[in-house]
């Protein structure tokens, strides 16, 4: 009786798993968040930046299809990501990188933002489904995991603008994608020294277009040779300079060590185990020197295309620690920044904002 009663169930199982969702919570298909950064602020939304340690799914033959994101106490969604959105996936093997050696991974990581519109209420526990499909049975299933409180009692750093002027656009922020997802596997630490690291370029009146001219000259660029300005009050730490610039777009530099790929720049000291990098700078035109102490607002140097960089811009990043990759990226908001307009799509009713970041899209003025 007990057999015949064992059957059944199993049989029941598999039948409802042919017809809806099946959810595994238990074994080795695991969720876990691994970094739970400070949130912050931006014009439209709350970003809670985190980042997720999970079971290698390809490995059962499984494709991810959506991430649902939850309020873990109402089950309510708080974001779906599909398919074709879905955040880069950190596994094993790692993409070789020839100025240093990468650790195998046993695991799959991968960041995410998400955004909670400013007009409502910011949820206490947050939680995750991951909807995959068996690509040899071709049943969908979905695992549960990723609990954790977001750090809601904390406040990011606010500084003031690297740049001053009008019709900037700071790239690669306040998004999923590059720099935020880059993790770096080295000597068992997840370093992420670019986590909330941005580019800067300068658009025309229009705001559709950063240069004019020949794209492989620096001068056809607007934004090319602007000053740099200390952001906070500390001691310059280090001044790296003499390095060649690229032509333009034309990345045409070739490098042998991983500190090459900032070109030339300045780690400034800003206290509380924080340091400012102003990366890709113009080679002998710094207006700071090493052990100098600066105020906020000094000018630094000039905004070159030196190092790893496909266009004169500004690469600038807040770390918790003197290494421009192997630190750890710190949040950080603006203290006041004007937005202008939206990229391409042209001039907006000019709104100040202040201790917020702005979105990837945003046209702003300082």
């Amino acid at each position: 009786m007990k057999r015949s009663l064992i059957f059944v169930l199993l049989a029941l199982a598999l039948f409802s798993c042919e017809r809806m969702l099946c959810t595994y919570p238990y074994g080795n298909r695991k969720i876990d968040v691994v970094i739970n950064d400070i949130p912050f602020k931006t014009e439209v939304y709350f970003r809670i930046p985190y980042t997720l340690k999970t079971w290698e799914w390809e490995k059962e033959g499984l494709r991810l299809q959506q991430i649902e994101i939850l309020d873990h106490n109402t089950n309510s969604i708080l974001q779906t990501i599909e398919k074709e959105n879905l955040p880069h996936v950190h596994k094993d093997p790692i993409p070789f990188i020839p100025v240093f050696t990468s650790d195998r991974i046993s695991h799959y990581y991968l960041s995410i933002q998400l955004p909670i519109e400013l007009s409502k209420k910011i949820p206490s526990r947050i939680s995750h489904r991951f909807i995959l499909i068996d690509t040899v049975s071709n049943k969908e299933m979905t695992v549960k995991g990723g609990l954790f409180s977001p750090r809601i009692n904390k406040t990011p750093l606010s500084i003031s603008s690297p740049v001053k002027g009008d019709n900037w656009i700071f790239i690669n922020q306040s998004t999923n994608a590059y720099h935020f997802y880059t993790i770096f596997f080295v000597d068992g630490n997840l370093w992420r020294g670019e986590r909330f690291a941005f580019d800067n370029l300068q658009l025309n009146d229009q705001m559709t277009d950063f240069f004019e001219g020949d794209p492989k000259v620096n001068e056809s660029y607007f934004n090319y040779r602007d000053t740099l300005y200390a952001v906070a009050d500390g001691p310059v730490l280090k001044v790296v300079d003499g390095r060649p610039e690229n032509k333009g777009d034309a990345h045409d530099l070739v490098f042998t060590t991983m500190d090459e790929y900032g070109g030339n720049y300045v780690i400034q000291n800003i206290g509380n185990g924080l340091y400012a990098f102003y990366a890709h700078c113009v080679p002998y035109k710094f207006f700071v020197s090493q052990g100098e102490v600066v105020k906020e607002g000094n000018p630094i140097g000039l905004l070159g295309n030196s190092g790893n960089s496909t266009a004169p811009h500004l690469h600038f990043q807040i770390t918790d620690g003197p290494n421009l990759l192997f630190s750890n990226g710190h949040p950080f908001v603006i203290k006041s920044y004007t937005k202008v307009g939206e990229f391409e799509t042209g001039p907006l009713t000019p709104v100040t904002y202040t201790n917020a970041m702005m979105e990837e899209l945003s046209v702003i003025s300082f």
